[in-house]
């Protein structure tokens, strides 16, 4: 099975975190690809993430009822972490290029 990767959704239990998957698959009838979402819970053992935050999401024992993924911060492609003079894109933000005078 293909490692998950989702989006932190709930992180307001102790160690735990709610992690929701988005998948595109063909429709059945139509055969267009639409989004399939399903929501994980996963064991973060020191609360470290927050809402909002991307994981992956790795096989385990079970822990609990419902618990049996671990969740675990993704490394960073480019081995440094994010830069805030990017946007999300990786494009300039217009903000915080210089602005030129004008005579």
């Amino acid at each position: 099975m293909k490692s998950l990767q989702g989006k932190v959704v709930c992180a307001t239990n102790d160690k735990t975190v709610s992690v929701e998957v988005v998948r595109l698959a063909p429709h059945p009838k139509y055969k267009r690809r639409v989004r399939k979402k399903k929501k994980f819970q996963a064991h973060d053992p020191d609360n470290q993430f927050q809402v909002g935050d991307i994981v992956q999401l790795e096989k385990s024992r079970p822990i609990s009822k419902t618990k049996t993924f671990f969740a675990v911060p993704i490394p960073s492609k480019n081995g440094k972490p994010g830069n805030e003079e990017t946007g999300e894109l990786g494009i300039p933000l217009e903000s915080n290029q210089p602005r030129e005078q004008q005579a």
